[in-house]
């Protein structure tokens, strides 16, 4: 009696164990390695197209790691053609500038929908022009000088703080967009006069600046 006791408690020990060691076997667990994606950024399109004083012609590839982290490399090409208002001066620039950085998916439903919160780490050295149609005039001397700088070289360092929200659209196509607040590391340009416009990080006016991306994205 004793013995047949004995054998029922042992069973009914060992049996959630067995339950839970089946479940945890037939658990799938997520690769490490998720996947690549390419894409590109449709707003300096946009502005490119609709003829805007500056633009930036965007693409990024990024790796994906159990859907959580995601290491990122963009680049692109910024452009701007600006006249001034007060004094007509122009400025001109056009060269390439490249970021990295890694997004962190927030999300724990893992339904193709994604909210990232990311860094990144730019980087633009770039050539530009400051040139005017007419010469100023220096009105105690009465002599005029003509503005004709190019070729005026600058670079500049910054870092991105990025929040943004990603889904799927069909198998391995997703729309995304985000908004980055963008901060200053250092910049280093002519005596003659800063930029107007600094490639990939945007209008020059202070030491930081707000700008944003919507993303057309691949899974490949």
């Amino acid at each position: 009696m004793v013995l047949r006791i004995f054998r029922y408690a042992l069973l009914l020990i060992s049996l959630p164990i067995a339950l839970q060691a089946q479940t945890v076997k037939e658990e799938p667990k997520k690769p490490r390695f998720f996947g690549i994606a390419v894409g590109a950024d449709l707003v300096g399109a946009t502005m490119k197209v609709t003829g805007c004083d500056w633009s930036q012609m965007e693409v990024f590839g990024r790796l994906a790691f159990r859907d959580k982290f995601f290491p990122i490399f963009e680049m692109g090409l910024g452009e701007a053609d600006h006249e001034g208002r007060e004094l007509d001066n122009r400025f001109h620039t056009r060269a390439p500038y490249f970021r990295i950085g890694c997004d962190y998916n927030m999300s724990k439903n893992h339904n193709g929908n994604r909210f990232l919160l990311g860094l990144r780490y730019g980087f633009s050295a770039f050539n530009y022009d400051i040139t005017s149609p007419s010469a100023l005039s220096d009105p105690y001397w009465g002599t005029s000088m003509p503005v004709d700088y190019t070729g005026l070289h600058g670079r500049a360092q910054w870092v991105e703080a990025v929040i943004g929200l990603e889904t799927r659209l069909w198998t391995i196509v997703r729309m995304g967009w985000d908004m980055r607040f963008k901060f200053r590391i250092s910049q280093h340009t002519d005596a003659i006069g800063a930029p107007w416009y600094v490639p990939g990080y945007g209008k020059n006016a202070s030491g930081s600046t707000w700008g944003g991306t919507f993303k057309l994205i691949f899974d490949i």
